[in-house]
């Protein structure tokens, strides 16, 4: 029981942790860097390979191959960059919309860590219990960029607890099912152009100057959401698994509220009508369910083979709408009409000896973003996923992994236009390109009592 209150306490410091400032690179803005080892691999066969406790975030129903008590514990660097070259951007009024590129990486490096603590209670059920990040992006630019009123900080993570329970239903078949409690946390900010709303609105009677009289706004928000997750795993053959894995959408409604910094013609104007204070704000978005299937084969004792198929429904983002408490302040609405995406991967794992296993793998992972839709508050693109990975056996209970992943993504166009769009009327609009790439390395550190 020592250990357990050990365990529970260590997950309790990492959460504080994780609700640090956190930035990532993820198609969306999901994230898969949960275990190092799986990270060697490319998550190639994530759903069925269950060969440590960190794989219950793929399949919770893995749990049932790992005997007695373990903890596991991983730290995930990744350094996106994103760097924007515009080509132009002007106001509703045609007028030019001066500045820079926003700063030569708008996307921060950061640190991703996860905690993995798993006991068998019997013969045929086991516990777990697992602290992720499973979503997480932050994009910053420079104050008074080019694409200002579109974007300044976009930070969205979402903390997720998941305890889980597997049971052994035969020696060859698993199953297993868990709560996801996930704290989810947003902040949004961007410039407002003063001057084009009052010469558009209010035929100039403030005094403003189109794409010069600027100020800001910025919305920040949270809420705790519940779901469930659940997990089949089934070894076909000796040596031959297939991996069956589900988790819930989680409904979030982001409660907090909106501040400006309005300058001398945003002021006249929000003393005219009532708008541009601060006030209560609330935002709807559900993070999306996913599906995965997953294949492990030993070709051998030596040589493993392993694919990965994952579903992820992003269809249901269709919009970030922000609503206010303040009836005067109208909807700000950014248009997404997200597509559902595909990751498929496969990979090898070789052991030369019974201290070293060597792995590698390969994937393709779909963006959800539509090209003409694309904001630089996500410049997501898709992406080649190239893997490496080792992990040496300290001891008989101890072991250290490490993966690495270099991310190959296509160069991602922005056209954002000022009249296809209504909700981009004062926003303007923007064209240009972002040339991004990501590098990511995990170190893990697991032991079983």
């Amino acid at each position: 029981m020592g250990r357990l209150r050990g365990a529970v306490g260590a997950m309790a410091a990492v959460a504080g942790l994780l609700a640090a400032p956190a930035a990532a690179w993820a198609s969306g803005f999901a994230l898969r860097e949960f275990s190092a080892s799986g990270q060697g691999n490319a998550f190639a066969g994530a759903t069925a390979a269950a060969e440590d406790i960190s794989f219950m975030a793929f399949n919770p129903a893995g749990l049932t191959r790992h005997a007695g008590e373990s903890f596991a514990g991983t730290a995930t660097l990744i350094v996106p960059r994103a760097e924007f070259a515009p080509s132009g951007a002007t106001t509703l009024l045609g007028g030019a919309i001066g500045g820079g590129n926003g700063g030569n990486d708008a996307a921060p490096d950061t640190v991703v860590p996860a905690l993995y603590y798993a006991r068998q209670l019997s013969p045929d059920w086991f516990a777990g219990a697992s602290v992720t990040v499973p979503y997480g992006l932050v994009t910053d630019y420079e104050h008074g960029w080019v694409g200002r009123y579109h974007a300044l900080k976009s930070d969205i993570r979402s903390i997720n607890f998941n305890p889980v329970v597997a049971y052994k239903v035969s020696p060859q078949l698993s199953v297993a099912g868990g709560i996801q409690i996930a704290y989810t946390r947003g902040i949004m900010s961007n410039a407002i152009d003063f001057g084009t709303l009052d010469a558009v609105s209010f035929g100039g009677a403030f005094g403003g100057t189109p794409a010069a009289s600027d100020g800001t706004s910025t919305a920040e928000g949270d809420d705790l959401a519940l779901g469930f997750n659940l997990g089949l795993l089934m070894e076909v053959h000796p040596g031959t698994r297939i991996g069956l894995a589900y988790r819930s959408k989680l409904h979030n409604r982001l409660d907090g509220a909106a501040s400006f910094n309005n300058g001398a013609v945003g002021d006249a104007i929000a003393a005219a009508t009532g708008a541009f204070v601060r006030t209560g704000m609330q935002a709807e978005i559900n993070l999306p369910e996913t599906a995965s299937v997953g294949i492990y084969h030993e070709v051998s004792d030596r040589l493993a083979v392993m694919a990965e198929a994952a579903w992820t429904a992003w269809s249901r983002l269709r919009e970030l709408r922000l609503t206010f408490d303040n009836a005067a302040q109208a909807d700000n609405v950014i248009t997404s009409n997200w597509k559902d995406t595909w990751f498929v991967a496969v990979g090898a794992t070789w052991r030369p000896s019974d201290r070293w296993v060597l792995r590698t793998g390969v994937a393709y992972d779909q963006s959800p973003v539509q090209d003409a839709l694309r904001t630089p508050r996500v410049p997501d693109e898709d992406r080649l996923w190239l893997s490496l990975g080792a992990s040496y056996r300290i001891s008989a209970g101890s072991s250290l992994d490490v993966g690495y992943t270099r991310l190959f993504l296509d160069d991602a166009a922005i056209g954002l236009s000022a009249t296809a769009d209504p909700n981009n009327a004062f926003r303007g609009n923007l064209s240009g390109r972002f040339e991004l790439s990501t590098d990511i390395l995990a170190v893990q550190y697991r032991v079983q009592f």
